[in-house]
């Protein structure tokens, strides 16, 4: 089975550390009326100078020279203040100044989340800024990303990543949010297996099980609530319909549930 490891103040009630000081940005708050300027002003603050050639933003986390594009940004109103969660994604330039490109090359994550304050954007939460995400050398596509609601006033990242091998489909939901200032793995969902790349005729029986991944964020009050695999489709007909996914509170993850490992074959 795949799994993907994702090295992922604050709104007080996002929780697990101490308040402390606003981290102000240089992007002035005006910005977030203009994605082009936005977007402008987001990767220089966090990367570096455009490269036109190239056509991406250069910087350098760590040893690492990245070559990063804007993915996705999400406005949520919280509080009745804009909040922005920010994608970028890219990858590490290899010792030719590319990308490198196979299966077990993982492309570069940054994630931030954004808070508009009077005259600056300010720091929320972030990760590493290039955590390893994907294969092949880039990140799973924009509509892999979805911002949802993990608990009352807290939002995270949720993104679907497949992978293909010898025949066999597995995939998945990764999950991400913020505990204290920092943007973190909270764990990853199996949601989807298949054979049908190696089944039929004299190869073997076919199955196909799929899942989706939904957010009750209000259903306990806790800052992350239940998540609820919902039964898309499957080949065998005793799969549950739905499955409930508690936090972990003293690990910090939701962890796979035996029901849902039993409904994937596994």
């Amino acid at each position: 089975m795949i799994r993907l490891f994702f090295p992922l103040l604050c709104l007080l009630m996002l929780g697990f550390a101490p308040a402390r000081a606003q981290v102000l940005t240089s992007i002035p708050s005006a910005v977030a009326d203009d994605p082009k300027a936005f977007w402008g002003a987001v990767m220089e603050e966090f990367y570096g100078s455009y490269d036109k050639r190239r056509k991406c933003w250069f910087g350098t986390v760590g040893s690492e020279k990245l070559c990063m594009r804007p993915h996705l940004v999400s406005t949520v109103s919280i509080n009745n203040t804009p909040v922005h969660f920010v994608a970028m994604a890219g990858y590490a330039q290899d010792s030719d100044g590319g990308r490198a490109e196979c299966h077990g090359c993982s492309g570069k994550l940054g994630l931030v989340v954004l808070q508009q304050t009077n005259e600056r954007l300010a720091v929320v939460a972030r990760n590493g800024l290039a955590d390893d995400v994907g294969s092949w050398g880039t990140v799973p596509p924009e509509e892999a990303f979805r911002v949802v609601g993990l608990g009352p006033g807290n939002h995270g990242w949720l993104m679907e990543f497949y992978y293909t091998g010898q025949g066999y489909t597995e995939g998945g939901v990764g999950v991400f949010g913020a505990i204290g200032d920092r943007i973190v793995d909270l764990g990853f969902i199996s949601t989807h297996s298949d054979n049908e790349g190696t089944c039929g005729e004299d190869l073997g029986v076919c199955y196909r099980h799929s899942y989706e991944i939904l957010t009750d964020p209000a259903a306990s009050g806790a800052r992350f609530g239940d998540l609820i695999a919902r039964k898309l489709e499957s080949t065998n007909a005793a799969a549950p319909e739905t499955i409930r996914i508690p936090f972990a509170e003293q690990e910090l993850k939701y962890q796979m549930p035996a029901a849902l490992e039993a409904a994937l074959g596994n």
